[in-house]
């Protein structure tokens, strides 16, 4: 069945099997689509969100960043997160696996100190959660119905669905890794370096990090096509755990995907000890091939937001963030657009730029991970202050921060490791 919340404004569209008239439709009910819907509701625009999921549905991407928060807040959702009672997360911490080298970078301490939290936070319940919000803000929500294909006409784009089309002044793609819009324009493009696998469960019984358990743990093990662990823990006492290693290095294994995770948590110096009395429930899942970005993220009344237009490599657990920072960011250029009566690809320049410069930081930093004398240098980085706290705002989402000098030191022209500049930066 169909849930609808009021569409305020609704013109009425003189079609057969017409759904309605919006100012804009957004395919994708995840947490950057109703994060969009709620911040086009809030400016006033009649939206509607077409979403082929039933809700609540298990997803990955459970650490969120602090600097979501300020959008979240922004939406009123904020308010609610905190009364669900989510696990708090004030921190990251990084363990070489072989060597026992670790570091734990607190939100506190980076170069910017007003964003000190953020959460953990189960997807199913979570992503629900948002969805009511932008609904209970005015959006109206076709859920479980499926869009089947989409098209920019003069004065109107047109979404297309199983149960009818929708006239929008914009429709938005937030349909996620489902990539609904680059799939038909044939723009999905696989990353050529980072072909990964991912095993992943939730379970009980699972050693947390001892100086605060609300934090998410990443250990690093083997070389780059090996890979690393995640541990995320929620409130209710279970934790999400997974391994995430190059494709080809899985295939020479020749194990199942639960093989290698139990064969790799095993094998684990840090992982081990803290899964010996773990429990699993439900089911171990897998994923491969995740990584990849699309030619174009905007054009004439279209627009890509988070993981529709890219989805990188986990690590930095930049999914939610990425896809809630499109979204603001998408929210604020449509408004724009309104303003001036201009929806063309030009129109939305400055969205596709900043998602890829944003993309661009998080790859560079994804890449410095996966070379050991970075991360060599990221576990000691306590002995180095300056450097702590720009991994540490990396870390927290400040992506477009230009006091950061790690930003320009990692995505710069000028060698990635240069002695001079690491020494400059380490201070």
């Amino acid at each position: 069945m169909w849930l609808a919340g009021p569409a305020r404004g609704a013109q009425n569209w003189a079609m057969a099997n017409n759904l309605g008239s919006f100012d804009v439709a957004i395919v994708g009910g995840g947490p950057g689509g109703s994060t969009l819907a709620a911040l086009l509701a809030k400016q006033g625009r009649t939206v509607c969100v077409v979403e082929r999921d039933e809700f609540p549905r298990f997803r990955i991407g459970e650490s969120l960043l602090p600097f979501s928060m300020d959008t979240f807040r922004e939406t009123g959702v904020l308010e609610k997160i905190e009364r669900d009672g989510y696990m708090v997360k004030h921190g990251a911490r990084f363990v070489v696996d072989e060597t026992g080298e670790e570091e734990c970078f607190w939100f506190r301490n980076g170069l910017d100190e007003e964003h000190p939290f953020a959460f953990q936070v189960q997807r199913a319940p979570f992503d629900k959660l948002l969805l009511e919000h932008a609904v209970g803000l005015g959006a109206k929500l076709f859920q479980p119905l499926s869009a089947t294909g989409f098209r920019a006409e003069s004065g109107q784009a047109v979404l297309e669905t199983e149960q009818g089309e929708i006239a929008a002044q914009v429709v938005a793609d937030v349909s996620g890794r489902w990539t609904f819009m680059s799939g038909r324009q044939k723009q999905r493009k696989l990353h050529p370096s980072h072909r990964k696998l991912s095993v992943f469960g939730h379970f009980k019984g699972v050693v947390r990090d001892e100086s605060d358990e609300g934090n998410i743990i990443i250990a690093r093990f083997g070389d780059a096509k090996m890979g690393w662990f995640w541990l995320i823990p929620f409130s209710d006492g279970t934790t999400s755990v997974g391994v995430v290693a190059d494709s080809g290095y899985f295939r020479e294994t020749g194990q199942s995907p639960a093989e290698f995770f139990h064969n790799s948590v095993e094998a684990s110096r840090s992982i081990g000890p803290r899964m010996t009395d773990a429990e699993l429930i439900g089911e171990l899942h897998s994923e491969a091939d995740f990584s990849y970005t699309s030619e174009r993220h905007v054009a004439d009344r279209l627009i890509k937001v988070g993981d529709a237009g890219a989805f990188i490599d986990p690590v930095f657990s930049s999914g939610v963030f990425l896809s809630v920072k499109a979204a603001d960011m998408a929210a604020k250029e449509i408004a724009r657009a309104f303003e001036t009566g201009d929806f063309s690809e030009g129109a939305f320049s400055d969205y596709e730029k900043k998602v890829r410069q944003g993309t661009k930081v998080f790859w560079a930093f994804i890449d410095a991970f996966y070379n050991k004398e970075f991360l060599k240098q990221m576990v000691t980085s306590r002995r180095r202050p300056l450097l702590q706290k720009s991994i540490t705002s990396l870390l927290a989402g400040d992506i477009y921060n230009p006091s950061n000098q790690l930003i320009s030191f990692l995505t710069g022209e000028g060698g990635a490791y240069a002695d001079e500049e690491l020494q400059l930066l380490m201070g």
